[in-house]
């Protein structure tokens, strides 16, 4: 008597017959009981994403697929005393006509100026 030849995946047993099902990733038959349902993280859970899947195709959960929760910042210091970086800062601040502020670096005239401007402000 010839058998008619079945899916690797898939059992067959005359006496207790028991469905085939596709799974959804691979596309080969096996056994609906040995499908699974792929769940995978959501939001804030696990969630089931309604796909029918074999073993060698289920994917374990994925975290990053998940919210990431930030803990809250930390409080800020009572009487904090920041650096005086200004202090340090010997470049003049010059205003050109209405145009706002220029910060002279380059020429020999900007060094004069600075020169003489931290010498008129020591």
């Amino acid at each position: 008597m010839a058998w008619r030849p079945h899916p690797r995946l898939a059992d067959t047993d005359p006496s207790s017959p028991r469905g085939w099902a596709t799974c959804q990733r691979c596309g080969f038959i096996a056994n609906l009981y040995k499908l699974e349902f792929q769940r995978d993280w959501r939001g804030m859970r696990i969630q089931n994403l309604q796909i029918l899947v074999c073993e060698p195709c289920y994917d374990t959960y994925q975290r990053q697929l998940g919210t990431i929760i930030l803990p809250p910042d930390p409080t800020g210091l009572e009487n904090a005393r920041p650096e005086p970086y200004p202090i340090d800062e010997n470049w003049p601040r010059l205003l050109q006509k209405n145009f706002g502020p220029r910060y002279l670096q380059g020429a020999t005239y900007s060094r004069q100026l600075q020169a003489n401007w931290a010498y008129n402000n020591v």
